[in-house]
């Protein structure tokens, strides 16, 4: 289109050149010949002159004499201009003839002079005078014949002159005319097939963008030439074949991400990777298009590379080929600096088993490593793709490599972790059952006083029906013996509840119920201290505990109390509610709580007993109350004794 707009702006500007060129040679030639009528016009105003002159002088001379004659000084002048007017035609360029038809005028002139200056200065004898009068009369007859007939040639020549002039001025104008129409002509043809070409390819191409725009990628415009517009075109159709593979790339990545997300999601969504692998191998090998996914994990026991049950597009004996040895599997590891392994040609690669490719009708394999921290753990193996593997496949393979990775750590962590919190949860269990014994070693006593009293009355009742013969009596002691037996009864019963290891058993507890139970057990040691408990109970809502727990909480804390009010002293016990809680304060007047250790109390194994305290009570009070949904909260002032609350939520059984 380039050499185009040249050639046809060339074109243009020769035509136009040519055009004015003519028009300049027409210009000059009528120009020339305007000048060369000028130039006749003026030699014929000359040969008129000479004509007049001529006629003039022989007027002159036909009235010398009469009344009408001139003087002889004008006489003089007018044959002066004659010679001039002579002079004047003989200094133009004239045709040959007419060069010596003036040579002969001149000579006729001369001798008209000659006779005349004769005829002027002759004036003795008249006879002499009227001869030479006749004489230059002759003479000036024949120069008006030469100068007429002179002028009739010339005026001829110059209507001829006149009428080519006037002919070459009209081809002048119509060739200019024509020229012009020619070159005006040629320039619209040019403008038009300038503006057809130019246009074409355009238009070619807006209709090829707007269909890109509206999301045909991949179209394709038909025009094509040789021009720049053609390479456009051509260019434009590659473009627009680009953006189509370009978006396929993409629509096709984001497929990859999706399903790339949707596998790795499962992988937090499960705790027992053994689950997932099965689903991972499946959906892995439709992503890539593959016929063949198997997940190799380490196993410890074989000390091999083990492909795993849960595998995709393979049979039980294909899976079992599936067995590397470590230090193989390291080998190639390492040897491939931790990077993907591609191979669209396994039976000639010497990076893999020819033997084993053959086996499973490997046609093209990938492969990416499970590791963490530099630690071989497994990989994953791809085949059979529909197609050959690109490096786009190995970086995907290569992500969700590292998840599952990551995943099977977090899985080991996991089970590892959930060992961990049985273990800890056993031994919690062994920590309470052994403050539970702690504490029943602390109730020992008090029990045995407990029962001893029954007891005691038992046998002294006993003893006084051998020797009673009263009917009445008799039974009365039998009545009193019986009380005190089921007195016994219910002490060794909550004794052996609080001591009994058993699961988290929830039920419905009235927590006044609950202390007015407790209470009982603890009597006889709060006597023994000189300690008196005060119950403030006010009605409250049931709530839903471990009623044995949360009986070993009050006691623990009561225990406490009466260890800290060594000389004596008073525990108020208090119920309430405040909004959705139940509270129970356990307020004492002993020693108080120095605040350096306020914060350390439910630290498992703190105690301030020294010898006597196994400092795990309030600890495992802290977590039981923790269980429960509530908290343990503790007020304390040094030396004027300690206030501890326990908050438990407000439960029913049907909302538990």
């Amino acid at each position: 289109m380039k050499k185009r707009l040249i050639y046809a702006f060339a074109l243009l500007f020769f035509l136009f050149s040519l055009g004015s060129g003519l028009t300049m040679v027409y210009i000059y030639r009528v120009t020339s010949d305007l000048q060369s009528v000028i130039n006749l016009h003026r030699i014929e105003i000359i040969r008129q002159n000479l004509v007049i002159n001529t006629q003039t002088v022989q007027s002159n001379l036909y009235t010398t004499g009469t009344v009408f004659g001139k003087e002889l000084d004008v006489i003089v002048e007018n044959v002066s201009a004659l010679d001039n007017s002579v002079h004047g035609c003989s200094s133009c360029h004239h045709s040959k003839e007419m060069t010596e038809r003036l040579k002969e005028v001149e000579k006729n002139v001369e001798q008209y002079k000659e006779a005349l200056s004769y005829l002027i200065t002759s004036t003795a004898n008249p006879e002499r005078v009227e001869r030479l009068k006749m004489v230059a009369v002759g003479i000036g007859d024949r120069l008006l014949s030469q100068t007429q007939e002179m002028a009739f040639i010339a005026d001829r020549s110059l209507s001829t002159k006149t009428i080519k002039a006037i002919k070459e001025i009209n081809n002048s104008r119509d060739i200019l005319i024509v020229t012009l129409f020619i070159a005006i002509a040629i320039a619209l043809i040019i403008a038009i097939v300038l503006t057809k070409q130019i246009t074409k390819p355009a238009y070619a191409l807006v209709a090829a963008t707007r269909m890109i725009a509206s999301g045909h990628l991949g179209y394709k415009t038909s025009y094509d030439d040789k021009t720049e517009f053609g390479e456009l075109a051509r260019n434009f159709n590659a473009m627009s074949e680009r953006l189509k593979d370009e978006r396929e790339h993409i629509v096709q990545y984001i497929e990859q991400l999706a399903g790339l997300y949707d596998i790795t999601l499962s992988f937090y969504e499960i705790t027992e990777m053994e689950d997932a692998y099965r689903g991972i191998c499946e959906q892995l090998a439709k992503l890539l298009k593959a016929q063949q996914c198997a997940i190799v994990l380490y196993n410890v026991e074989q000390d091999l590379f083990v492909a795993h049950p849960s595998v995709y597009g393979l049979q039980d004996e294909e899976t079992r080929l599936l067995k590397f040895s470590r230090q193989g599997e390291e080998e190639l590891f390492h040897r491939v600096e931790g990077l993907p392994v591609i191979s669209n040609d396994p039976l000639n690669d010497e990076r893999l088993d020819p033997a084993l490719a053959q086996a499973l009708h490997e046609r093209s394999v990938l492969i990416a490593w499970l590791q963490r921290k530099g630690r071989l753990l497994g990989a994953l193996r791809v085949a059979n793709k529909d197609g050959v593997f690109t490096d786009e496949d190995a970086k995907l393979l290569t992500i969700l490599a590292n998840h599952i990775a990551v995943a099977r750590e977090n899985a080991l962590l996991y089970q590892y972790l959930q060992d961990q919190m049985s273990e800890l949860r056993e031994t919690q269990e062994q920590l309470i059952q052994s403050a539970k014994l702690a504490a029943i070693g602390e109730l020992a006593s008090n029990v045995a006083h407990e029962i001893n009293n029954p007891l005691t009355s038992i046998i002294g009742f006993t003893e006084m029906l051998k020797d009673e013969g009263d009917i009445h009596r008799i039974q009365s002691r039998l009545d009193i013996i019986e009380k005190e037996s089921l007195r016994a009864r219910d002490i060794v019963r909550h004794l052996l509840q609080f001591a009994r290891k058993s699961p988290l058993h929830l039920v419905e507890v009235d927590i006044n119920e609950a202390l007015r139970e407790v209470l009982p057990l603890i009597d006889a040691q709060a006597k023994r201290n000189r300690i008196e408990i005060r119950e403030d109970f006010v009605e409250v809502p049931k709530t839903v505990g471990d009623l044995n727990q949360l009986k070993q909480v009050f006691i623990n804390i009561i225990n406490n109390a009466i260890s800290a009010m060594q000389e004596g002293g008073e525990l108020t016990i208090r119920t309430a509610r405040l909004g959705e809680y139940i509270l129970i304060d356990f307020e004492d007047t002993g020693a108080g709580i120095r605040k350096e250790i306020l914060s350390r109390i439910f630290e498992p194994f703190f105690t301030t007993k020294k010898d006597k305290g196994t400092g795990l009570g309030l600890s495992i009070s802290y977590r039981i109350i923790q269980d429960h949904g509530g908290r343990i909260d503790v007020e304390s002032n040094d030396g004027k004794g300690t206030t501890f609350t326990v908050r438990l939520p407000i439960k029913s059984q049907k909302a538990s």
